[in-house]
């Protein structure tokens, strides 16, 4: 069944392209491309009679590393972003928790961003976030006398999935994948090894 399936499979629709390669030796590459965002992934596959299950190469994910904080007067909270130049800063934000469990998002526009402290839906928790990758720093707690928090984004491998052996399901025609939100549907458009690069 391996070889039968291995080939090269698109997934592209209208704002989203995609492919999906099976070689025979088991290996798989997979890229998509949708908006502002670009992730790719190599591994493993095999299959069996519901599907195949991609395994990624090991990868190191992003992170948000929390460099410290500075107290303040209680009047705003300051949150400084130290990021790569490449990666434009309004792909960043930041969630604020507030007492009633409200979460809203407040995107960067420049390397810093100045939160009020004063009112009374002022923000218990806050966590930065790389929304379109689905990456996010853990939740920190903050008060009035915190004026200031200060992180760094490291990318080390943004972009890249690691498929933890994901099934993309058969369904006659082809393979299913849930990605972004969005079902993905691959159909062969090239058997075996032939569209390999």
């Amino acid at each position: 069944m391996t070889a039968s399936l291995a080939g090269t499979y698109s997934g592209s629709e209208p704002e989203v392209g995609t492919e999906l390669r099976l070689e025979s030796n088991g290996r798989f590459e997979y890229s998509l491309s949708y908006g502002a965002l670009d992730e790719t992934a190599r591994g493993t596959w095999t299959a069996d009679t519901t599907g195949i299950i991609l395994t990624s190469d090991p990868v190191k994910a992003p992170v948000f590393q929390y460099l410290g904080y500075e107290p303040g007067n209680g009047s705003e909270l300051v949150v400084s972003l130290d990021a790569p130049q490449k990666l434009a800063m309004q792909l960043f934000s930041v969630f604020l928790l507030r007492p009633d469990g409200t979460v809203s998002e407040v995107p960067f526009e420049e390397a810093s961003l100045q939160i009020p402290m004063t009112g009374a839906k002022v923000p218990t928790k806050i966590a930065v976030a790389f929304s379109i990758y689905q990456v996010a720093s853990q939740p920190y707690d903050i008060s009035p006398a915190v004026g200031s928090l200060r992180f760094r984004f490291v990318p080390n491998d943004l972009g890249k999935v690691a498929f933890d052996h994901h099934r993309l399901p058969w369904d006659g025609d082809g393979f299913d994948l849930d990605r972004l939100g969005r079902m993905l549907h691959f159909h062969k458009v090239a058997p075996g090894d032939s569209a390999k690069h």
